[in-house]
């Protein structure tokens, strides 16, 4: 009985904290509550585009298909030295962006370790409101009108693989970790604009609005994510630019929504009580310690270079502002900022005008913006 009573002891004292109170047991996990089927249905105004489609604020590329064959060829050539010098690393990061949903190939820029965890709590269903809203093929913020099936049959545009089969390298996958035949997913569908580009950035801007401390490496990923439809020879260069403009544009819809704001901000609180219960330490700790998908300038470095494809300006004397709805763009990580001071760092942070695609006039400037470069500057 001594003997008992001293175990027992010695038990209650390792419970003790140095102060003399008693220390809890681990915290049991946050818990996970779906949006309401009513929250989820909706409807909401950002389901369609502020314009009604986004043909408006893509158009700069009818312009280029009419006038400049220049431009069209080296738009091809591009794709193919991009194709044909993809490394196997490369192929097989593009193989898998094809054949899974964006929300997990964004989970990358999260980080390694971060990003594990993420991937675990979707997993055992940690994670509703994220998943709803970001995950699967049609998560709600993604939607019919967001996936440019509109704006494909307007421009009609022939594939790189189709235009040039005997150029481009074909790769295919095992189906599981990579697509087993990307070719056949898209063949006789039209390329411009590249839905998957304009999704990932889409969800990618959304998830930086969640977690803006790694804003700048999640975009980079979204940002491969497009260059991955290049490496597969199913896109163009000017694909994927347009399908940033394309998703920059839906991002803004959605985030000028007050009442879809406010799911993503559900999503946002659910998301990062998630991951810090996980890791069991607050956020910004965690990720100063964990290994990045890309160190930040590298990161920046190419967000960048992917804007514009190494293409020069076709039109330097063009003028044009970065539009006044690309404000809530940021406000994620400047929360208690105006609208103008918001503007002003995306205007001091954009590319000049007059690149391919770029527009003068109200649906121009979405080209310019460098979002990425945004996050950082704030």
């Amino acid at each position: 009985m001594k003997l008992l009573r001293c175990a027992g002891a010695v038990a209650v004292a390792t419970t003790m904290t140095l102060s003399g109170t008693l220390a809890h047991a681990d915290p049991a996990p946050p818990v996970a509550e779906p949006y309401t089927l009513q929250e989820l249905v909706g409807p909401y105004p950002s389901d369609l585009p502020a314009r009604g489609t986004f043909i408006p604020v893509l158009d700069g590329f009818t312009g280029i298909r009419d006038t400049r064959p220049d431009l069209m060829q080296r738009n091809l050539d591009q794709t193919v030295e991009i194709n044909n010098g993809a490394s196997a690393v490369a192929q097989q990061r593009a193989l898998f962006d094809s054949n899974h949903e964006r929300l997990l190939s964004l989970s990358d820029g999260l980080g390694e370790g971060l990003g594990e965890t993420f991937r675990t709590a979707l997993h055992e269903g940690r994670l509703p409101k994220v998943q709803a809203l970001l995950g699967g093929e049609l998560g709600r913020a993604v939607g019919i009108a967001n996936l440019s099936l509109l704006e494909k049959q307007h421009w009609s545009n022939p594939r790189p693989f189709e235009v040039a089969p005997d150029r481009i390298h074909y790769y295919f996958g095992d189906g599981v970790s990579g697509a087993a035949d990307p070719y056949a997913e898209v063949g006789g569908t039209s390329s411009y604009p590249s839905g998957h580009t304009s999704s990932s950035y889409l969800i990618g801007i959304l998830l930086a609005d969640m977690l803006p401390e790694l804003a700048p490496q999640i975009l980079t990923r979204a940002s491969e994510v497009g260059n991955s439809r290049i490496v597969l020879g199913v896109h163009y260069p000017l694909d994927v630019m347009g399908g940033r403009i394309m998703g920059h544009a839906a991002a803004a819809d959605r985030l000028s929504d007050p009442a879809f704001a406010r799911l993503v901000d559900e999503a946002a609180a659910e998301l990062r009580a998630a991951l810090e219960w996980s890791v069991g330490e607050p956020l910004d700790e965690y990720i100063s310690s964990d290994t990045p998908y890309r160190p930040i300038g590298t990161a920046l470095a190419e967000y960048n270079e992917r804007m514009t494809y190494g293409f020069e300006r076709i039109d330097p004397s063009m003028t044009n502002d970065i539009p006044a709805e690309a404000a809530v763009l940021l406000r994620g990580v400047a929360p208690d900022f105006t609208d103008e001071q918001r503007l002003d760092i995306l205007r001091r942070t954009a590319i000049p005008a007059g690149y391919p695609l770029d527009q003068a006039g109200p649906n121009g400037g979405w080209m310019r913006i460098d979002l990425a470069a945004a996050y950082e500057a704030v």
